[in-house]
C-alpha cells in the first residue's frame, strides 16, 4: 500500500505540470461549452436574438468559438507538454498504444474528470436561471428523440469518435503532417459541432459529459458518452496497431522501403507526458 502511494506521489511530483495542463484544458473547454450553450441558444440571450432562429447558423458560431478555445488549449506551452488529450478516451487509447504509462494515464483521467465535475458545477450554479430551458438542457450530452433517440446517438458518437482517433493516430505518425495534427483535430471537432450535434449533442469526451451530468445530477444517458467514445477510440487504436504501424516498424528494421504516401506512417511521436515539445 505504501509503495503504491509512493508511486502515485512520485508521479505527481514529476509530472504535475502535465496533469494540471490536462485539467486546465478541460476547464477552458467546459467554460466555453457551458457559456455558449446559454448565450447562443437561450431565447432570452441578446446574442441568440441577433443570430436568429437558424440552428445551423448558431451551431456554426458556437463551433468557431470552441475552435478558438481549442487553439489555446493545444498550442500553449503546458498543453504541448501534456499532449492536450483533455479526454479520457484519448488517454486510454494512447495508453493502449504504449505512449503513456499506466500511472500517468491514471492521473490524466483523474485530473480531466475532476476538472470537468468542478467546473461543471460552478457553471451550473452561475447559469442556473437559464440552464433548464429546452434549448440549453443543462448543457447535457443527450440523445435527440426527434432524431432517432439513443440508438442514433450511440451510433453517431461511435462514428465521430472513430474519425477523431484514426485521424489523430495517422497524422501523429506521419512526418509530413505531424505539426498540423492539432489543426486536423480542431477542424474535425468544429465540423462535428455544426453537423453532428443534432443527433447526440456532440461529445466524444466522457469527461465533458460527466461534468454536465454531475452538475445536473442526471446520469440516465451518460453511458452512451462513455461506451461510444471509449470503444470507438480503442477499436481505432487496435486497427492502427494492426494495419498501419507495422509498415513503420518494418521500414525501421530495413525490411521495406520507408513509406512515402501522405497518410502512411513515417515516424513515431514522442511519449506522453511530453517534457520537451520541440524535441
Amino acid at each position: 500500500m505504501n509503495s503504491s502511494v509512493a508511486i502515485l506521489t512520485s508521479a505527481i511530483n514529476k509530472n504535475w505540470k502535465s496533469y494540471l495542463a490536462e485539467a486546465g484544458g478541460v476547464t477552458l473547454f467546459m467554460i466555453v461549452s457551458c457559456l455558449t450553450a446559454v448565450v447562443i441558444h437561450h431565447p432570452d440571450s441578446p446574442v441568440r436574438q441577433h443570430l436568429g432562429d437558424s440552428k445551423l447558423w448558431r451551431r456554426t458560431v458556437q463551433a468557431l468559438l470552441v475552435g478558438v478555445v481549442l487553439i489555446v488549449v493545444n498550442f500553449n506551452p503546458w498543453g504541448k507538454k501534456s499532449g492536450s488529450h483533455i479526454n479520457p478516451a484519448v488517454t486510454l487509447s494512447f495508453r493502449y498504444l504504449g505512449k503513456i504509462s499506466a500511472i500517468d494515464a491514471f492521473w490524466y483521467i483523474v485530473f480531466q474528470c475532476g476538472a470537468a465535475v468542478i467546473v461543471g458545477w460552478i457553471m451550473f450554479t452561475i447559469l442556473k436561471p437559464w440552464y433548464d430551458h429546452q434549448e440549453v438542457n443543462f448543457n447535457l450530452s443527450a440523445p435527440r428523440p426527434e432524431n432517432g433517440g439513443w440508438p442514433v446517438a450511440l451510433l453517431a458518437e461511435f462514428i465521430i469518435s472513430s474519425m477523431l482517433m484514426i485521424i489523430t493516430l495517422i497524422t501523429m505518425h506521419t512526418e509530413k503532417i505531424r505539426k498540423q495534427n492539432s489543426w486536423f483535430n480542431i477542424v474535425l471537432i468544429m465540423l462535428f459541432i455544426v453537423f453532428e450535434a443534432p443527433f447526440s449533442g456532440m461529445s466524444t469526451n466522457p469527461a465533458r459529459s460527466l461534468g454536465a451530468a454531475a452538475a445536473a445530477a442526471t446520469f440516465r444517458d451518460y453511458w452512451i458518452y462513455v461506451l461510444a467514445p471509449v470503444s470507438a477510440m480503442l477499436l481505432m487504436t487496435w486497427l492502427f496497431k494492426r494495419y498501419w504501424k507495422p509498415k513503420l516498424e518494418e521500414a525501421d528494421q530495413g525490411k521495406r522501403d520507408k513509406p512515402t504516401g501522405l497518410f502512411e506512417t513515417t515516424a513515431n511521436p514522442p511519449d506522453f507526458p511530453i517534457e520537451n515539445p520541440n524535441a
